[in-house]
């Protein structure tokens, strides 16, 4: 249980980053505030996306936080995949049969069939990359605060394991930009992450899909 819910904390992070990157570098003025409906379809839309992030993991148990920086991808419908530059070189794949794990140790993988901890941590994101309103609601309590400067949107955990591990996720922007998302844990742990460089219109070559989403050791 505890290896199923460390392995699900790894997918949360990597999920969650491509969701918070899922957003064009600029937005037009917004006139009006924008519905949960407006921001779901503009998810339904993304043909891909890339981006770098920079994440500060704030611990109890630590004095100083955990720094890191590397570059996201998503292709639809369900491959994720995360490349840490920093502090050390790892990349982490999802999709929708397993999870992978590479880096200078070596390599590992987690079927995903008979695994629900991870599999429910797998759904819950790829529902919210695919707009899925439904599926997101029986998984995640949702609050959307709106105006026309900006949003904020709140999803609070509904199901277990993720209630065990993670108390809410916040993600605050404004139009279809997503500037910054914040993610609570229940023993106070807290990662902060900011997006740069995003490109919502990334398209993967059969060639390119077979390279960002392999993985291998370091």
């Amino acid at each position: 249980m505890r290896s199923s819910i460390a392995s699900a904390r790894r997918v949360a992070a990597l999920a969650a980053v491509v969701l918070a990157g899922a957003a064009p570098a600029t937005e037009p003025e917004a006139k009006e505030p924008v519905s949960l409906g407006a921001l779901l379809a503009r998810f339904r839309a993304l043909p891909g996306l890339e981006a770098r992030f920079h994440e500060v993991k704030k611990l109890a148990l630590l004095k100083a936080p955990l720094i890191s920086e590397g570059t996201i991808h998503y292709a639809p419908p369900d491959r994720l995949a995360r490349q840490t530059t920093r502090p050390v070189a790892s990349t982490l794949v999802v999709d929708a049969r397993e999870v992978r794990f590479g880096d200078a140790e070596g390599s590992q993988s987690i079927p995903l069939e008979g695994n629900p901890v991870v599999r429910l941590f797998v759904d819950a994101f790829l529902k919210v990359l695919a707009g899925d309103r439904g599926a997101l609601e029986r998984i995640f309590a949702i609050d959307l605060r709106a105006s026309a400067r900006g949003w904020v949107m709140t999803l609070e955990p509904r199901l277990a394991p993720m209630t065990e591990v993670i108390e809410r996720i916040v993600l605050e922007g404004k139009g279809a930009v997503l500037s910054r998302m914040v993610i609570r844990e229940k023993e106070g742990d807290e990662t902060v992450t900011i997006f740069s460089s995003v490109d919502v219109e990334r398209r993967y070559s059969a060639e390119e899909k077979a390279r960002v989403f392999g993985v291998a050791a370091h």
